[in-house]
């Protein structure tokens, strides 16, 4: 999932800077690590979720601490639900400050080319063109590229929708990055448009027609549909966005903030609760593909607004001020593109019958399968910003956004890369 540089919050929002500070305070041109623990949580989710829900060649084990591990590790999907609560906070916030300003579409549409084609299309290249070519015999290969066209056009979750998971899913989670783009081209001309207070209004609708939508498709039988497009997933999007839309009013966050912590306890019960009642929180589950995304949605923007509202020296400053989160959360992006096909070629290669088994339970194997492939999608993520993507981003400083309005209304604060 990509990240952008810039996060435009209204000079009454709080970041979590020092540990005196109360709602309302800021730092002018100061750093938010906050966002990128939330980053770091989202993309440590989905690692934990891929990793542990296909098998790898390991003996299915009916001891309840395996059972118990697998059950609350098939949730972790719902960490692409926290990275669109963020998308559509950051995206947001960045096009409603700069709507006044010159370039608007340019400076924008550029800048989410320069951070997130070069490494989309590379991989794309390497997994459809590259790889192919050197093995033209291999089935699975030209499976995935015959629906190279659906990845090119950023609408592989159309794809998916209409004719399934694909049968060999190494790229198969782009599905999400298409819902982002899709949201990235239509949103910028929203925002522009519309006033802030229409802009809210916009957000609650989008927030509860996604449920809607999310409904129709599965009492059609479309489930997967109800998953992938765009329009059943906008709530997510669109929370994350009206909070956006809220730090820019007088009040900024600070009104928020004092309902954020009873309310993500009291959705954190209800999400609880679905996944006890329906023993799992699981993707084809009629009540999780339902309500379950709007519960999350909420959750994690309430989750969000506690992130840039807690002090350092609270429970919760302290967690979001995390340096490993903060590690994850700055190569998320690669890492989400690039852990995927890490189980799709070459599984068997880590022995993972040489890791002694304790009482029958498979779980310590799968922990050391879990950190190997968790270490390898690390490292190719790591070259890939340090040697690949960054060269792209030194190009930004060209196209920088640029606002009209008064010099104290928006503060611009900087999100390391």
């Amino acid at each position: 999932m990509s990240r952008e540089t810039s996060v435009l919050i209204s000079k009454t929002t709080r970041v979590p800077l020092s540990p005196n500070q109360t709602p309302g305070a800021v730092d002018r041109g100061g750093h938010i690590p906050a966002l990128d623990a939330v980053r770091g949580v989202a993309i440590l989710l989905v690692l934990i979720f891929h990793f542990s829900s296909y098998g790898h060649g390991l003996a299915p084990s009916p001891l309840f601490i395996d059972r118990l591990y697998y059950l609350m590790s098939r949730a972790g999907w719902i960490g692409v639900d926290l990275f669109f609560v963020l998308s559509g906070f950051l995206i947001t916030g960045i096009l409603y400050d700069a709507k006044e300003g010159d370039h608007y579409f340019r400076n924008f549409y550029v800048r989410r080319v320069l951070r997130i084609f070069p490494l989309y299309y590379g991989a794309l290249l390497i997994f459809l063109v590259v790889l192919p070519w050197l093995a033209p015999g291999n089935a699975e290969l030209q499976l995935m590229r015959r629906d190279a066209i659906w990845y090119w056009t950023y609408l592989s979750n159309v794809r998916i929708a209409y004719n399934g998971w694909p049968g060999f899913g190494a790229i198969g989670h782009f599905w999400s990055l298409a819902v982002e783009e899709q949201f990235y081209l239509v949103w910028p001309v929203i925002v522009l448009a519309l006033s802030r207070r229409h802009l809210q209004a916009l957000c609650l609708a989008c927030i509860i027609g996604a449920l809607v939508v999310r409904v129709g498709l599965n009492a059609k039988g479309y489930e997967t549909a109800a998953f992938v497009l765009t329009p059943a997933r906008m709530d997510a999007l669109a929370v994350g966005a009206y909070l956006a839309i809220s730090a820019r009013a007088p009040a900024g966050l600070r009104q928020m903030s004092r309902w954020a912590l009873p309310s993500a306890a009291l959705l954190s019960l209800s999400a609880l609760a679905i996944f006890v009642l329906r023993r799992g929180f699981v993707t084809q589950d009629p009540i999780v593909s339902t309500v379950g995304h709007t519960v999350l949605a909420c959750l994690f923007g309430a989750i969000l607004v506690l992130a840039l509202t807690s002090a350092r020296d609270s429970f919760i400053g302290w967690i979001f001020d995390s340096s490993f989160l903060r590690f994850f959360g700055r190569y998320s992006y690669a890492l989400y593109v690039f852990h995927h096909p890490i189980l799709f070629f070459r599984p068997g290669v880590i022995p993972l019958t040489l890791v002694p088994t304790i009482g029958g339970s498979q779980l310590l194997r799968q922990l050391v399968f879990l950190i190997i492939a968790t270490g390898v999608s690390v490292a190719v993520a790591f070259m890939s910003w340090h040697f690949y993507e960054k060269q792209f981003l030194k190009l930004k400083h060209l196209f920088p956004y640029h606002s009209r309005g008064p010099p104290n209304s928006p503060i611009v604060l900087r999100v390391e890369q």
